[in-house]
């Protein structure tokens, strides 16, 4: 956890800032913590970061285009020293503000100033809700929180006030998978699986957005947003249901493999791994160079590095029991077997 001292070191940065730049991670946690400090400032611009599993070079185009005071990169584990220098050479600040382990050199981290919550590893939306504080934003901090599998300070507060959207005592793993705020968690997640206009327009209504109802609820600005979740949950569930279907009870892994134009094995895996806590569970999404790969369970983050270890061009990496991996299709059958081999 970052301490008083750190959280308003952070706050006192962003709020001299005239022209903040944000880059997020593409997923819940990120999203609302970005918007919940873009709320609370009422100023800056945020890009999604698709790259992974560091912040590439090529978003540095963005820090040309929008001349920001200040960048703010947030969940994010990874930064390349291309960026971090063209930064530098800009004359542009960087603030860090994360939650995982990192890889990254020293020196690079040094041209930042870099925050990490890492070991107790709250998430980002956690870290942003308590900067300001504001209790029109707790809402968003607690979609960002259940989305990335944790249950904040907070979460009794909301519950208590809100039991129709999380119940009372419901951890975050339950939270995600029964309840309608980690329902909302997951119609974020897809409806970040959409074009860049529809994303922005997302995020243009969620500035204004004052309930989780705003975006339960479908209207002139959040249809497109419901169609593109009605599209991505048909998908989801068929999904679930192939995967089921593969279920070998005897076994400790279920290793699934999918394919098609849409990548979501984090939504996946969190399912499967609810359904079946005492399994390993490995979803491989399965793209003509490489496949992206999600991994959930015990021990998630100790098999996930000893699997790509013997593999060129591997990367992974995340929590103890949920981690992220991309391996080149090539030698994606030899990490199959590694796993395998970790779980017998």
């Amino acid at each position: 956890m970052l301490n008083s001292t750190q959280l308003q070191e952070i706050r006192n940065q962003l709020e001299t800032s005239q022209n903040p730049l944000f880059f997020y991670d593409n997923d819940v946690d990120g999203l609302c913590s970005f918007l919940v400090l873009r709320r609370a400032l009422d100023r800056g611009k945020g890009v999604a970061i698709k790259s992974f599993p560091e912040l590439k070079a090529q978003y540095t185009k963005k820090i040309d285009e929008l001349n920001p005071d200040v960048i703010i990169i947030l969940d994010k584990a990874e930064l390349s020293k291309e960026f971090a220098d063209h930064a530098e050479e800009k004359g542009v600040p960087i603030l860090w503000i994360d939650h995982h382990e990192s890889k990254t050199p020293q020196e690079t981290i040094q041209k930042t100033s870099y925050y990490n919550s890492h070991p107790s590893a709250e998430p980002i939306s956690f870290i942003a809700q308590k900067i300001f504080n504001r209790p029109q934003d707790l809402w968003l901090a607690i979609i960002g929180c259940i989305g990335d599998v944790y249950t904040p300070d907070f979460a009794e507060q909301f519950a208590e006030e809100n039991p129709d959207l999380l119940p009372k005592n419901t951890d975050a793993f339950t939270a995600l998978q029964t309840t309608t705020i980690g329902k909302i968690a997951r119609m974020l997640n897809f409806g970040l699986m959409d074009t860049t206009t529809n994303i922005l327009k997302l995020i243009k209504y969620l500035f204004k957005a004052t309930t989780p109802y705003d975006l339960l609820e479908e209207n002139p600005y959040t249809k497109q947003f419901h169609k593109r979740v009605n599209q991505l949950e048909a998908f989801f569930q068929k999904q679930i249901q192939k995967a089921e279907a593969q279920l070998d009870k005897k076994s400790s892994l279920l290793f699934f493999t999918y394919s098609g134009n849409t990548s979501m094995s984090s939504e996946i895996s969190n399912r499967l791994a609810f359904n079946h806590k005492d399994k390993l569970i490995v979803v491989a999404f399965l793209r003509p160079e490489k496949a992206n790969i999600s991994v959930r369970g015990k021990n998630a983050l100790k098999i996930t590095k000893t699997a790509i270890e013997n593999i060129l061009g591997a990367t992974g990496g995340g929590h103890e029991k949920a981690t992220g991996a991309m391996v080149p299709i090539s030698d994606f059958e030899k990490f199959k077997s590694n796993i395998i081999q970790l779980t017998q």
